[in-house]
């Protein structure tokens, strides 16, 4: 597993990728060349991304797809159960759960801690 793979891949792709959507394959793989071109003269092997996302390709052409902001539908099923999840655990309300993965991402241990100390935090401001 390569983090400096992966992190190099994000960072290539919030600074290259155009603004608008396209599904175009012949661009998607113009940009797939661009960013292992641009990976190798970093010094990162291609095969430092290829373990973090399968894909390039793939990878571009979601992004792409989902220039505007939007989730694909399976990622807006995924956080819906993950709120619903730490809502239950947590007992906080799905929106605030949906906010909160929408902070920090969709690390358990991180959501639970923001969860709980937002929690704490409701307490504390209920007894003043």
């Amino acid at each position: 597993m390569s983090t400096r793979g992966i992190n190099f891949f994000d960072k290539w792709m919030a600074e290259h990728l155009p603004d608008a959507t396209t599904d175009d394959p012949a661009a998607i793989n113009d940009l797939t060349d661009q960013a292992m071109e641009a990976a190798e003269r970093e010094g990162i092997e291609v095969r430092e991304i290829y373990e973090e996302v399968g894909s390039v390709f793939e990878s571009i052409a979601e992004a792409m797809r989902h220039r505007d902001g939007s989730l694909p539908e399976a990622d807006l099923v995924a956080v819906d159960l993950l709120a619903g999840r730490l809502a239950d655990e947590a007992t906080i309300s799905r929106e605030q759960a949906r906010d909160l993965i929408g902070r920090f991402g969709t690390d358990w241990e991180k959501l639970l801690n923001e969860a709980h100390f937002l929690k704490e935090l409701e307490g504390r401001r209920g007894q003043e």
